[in-house]
């Protein structure tokens, strides 16, 4: 069993499949286009196709996933639609950061889950970016988030970049881990090109609530992870707290980490690290980018 686990990560490894075909949700607002701006620098040394994609339902804050409950339309807003989205797009291509970068417009009448699930399929999408700076501080917020709807509903790796996050570099990564899903390393497969071109150090972050001994799949897992990286700078380390947050912006103050990277199945790290924070005091929400891999 072992055995067929490291050889399958080994030929993914040596696949080094790089994000390509990326998709950026805008409302045209200052959070979509801080985080397209934030995807170019991103992927400046690679050649990439941008999908730019607006969802009129968003622009009326319906995030329904099922059939389409679409606001009255009238041919004069669809023409302002058009033309923003159209300003939008010129705007990007007088950016010095666009490069050999494609972008293509999107523009789609769905509710923006169900649009974004019909681009991931028919143009093969490695990443979606969306801007946030929604965050339900203890639990109390009435409504989800986009980045929440996008993750748990939507089949692809996605980028969350807060409003206020400026792309200075990808030196340091934090990997929350509980060590029992040992399909992570086959999910940093995806970005290990990425790693590679920004010389980023892996940190592999360890999370308990409370002191608990690994048992021998966790050490395994750990082990593992240790033997993908083997040729990438990483390190390993472990937090105790029953403020799984806390423990994440321990880090990153620590390390000065420029972005966290997550396994998207792990919704229970979801739900108190990003989705339902118990503390008012933490800052990484409002400026470290939040990279889940599906």
């Amino acid at each position: 069993m072992s055995f067929i686990i490291r050889a399958s990560m080994s030929i993914f490894a040596r696949t080094l499949n790089v994000m390509k075909n990326i998709l950026i949700l805008t409302d045209f607002s200052e959070k979509s286009w801080n985080s397209l701006i934030y995807a170019l620098k991103l992927f400046q040394k690679e050649t990439c196709t941008f999908y730019i994609l607006n969802a009129t339902v968003f622009q009326n804050n319906k995030l329904v996933d099922g059939p389409e409950k679409n606001a009255p339309k009238t041919e004069d807003s669809a023409n302002k639609i058009n033309k923003e989205l159209n300003s939008f797009i010129d705007k990007i291509s007088h950016l010095p950061l666009k490069g050999k970068h494609t972008i293509i417009p999107i523009l789609s009448d769905k509710n923006i889950i169900n649009a974004t699930r019909d681009q991931v399929k028919k143009n093969n999408i490695d990443l979606i970016v969306v801007g946030s700076d929604e965050i339900n501080l203890n639990g109390n917020g009435k409504q989800n988030s986009l980045s929440e709807e996008i993750i748990t509903k939507v089949k692809c790796s996605t980028l969350i970049v807060p409003k206020e996050s400026n792309f200075s570099g990808l030196n340091e990564i934090v990997f929350p881990t509980d060590y029992t899903n040992y399909s992570e390393g086959k999910l940093l497969q995806n970005i290990s090109k990425l790693l590679n071109n920004h010389n980023s150090v892996t940190r592999f972050l360890y999370l308990n609530k409370k002191e608990i001994k690994l048992d021998k799949e966790q050490l395994w897992n750990k082990e593992t992870l240790h033997d993908y990286f083997k040729e990438l700078p990483h390190s390993f380390h472990s937090e105790i707290n029953k403020n799984l947050e806390q423990s994440i912006e321990n880090i990153i103050d620590e390390m000065q980490t420029n972005m966290i990277v997550m396994a998207a199945k792990n919704l229970n790290f979801f739900e108190q690290i990003l989705f339902r924070p118990q503390l008012n005091n933490i800052k990484y929400f409002t400026n470290t980018p939040i990279l889940a891999l599906h």
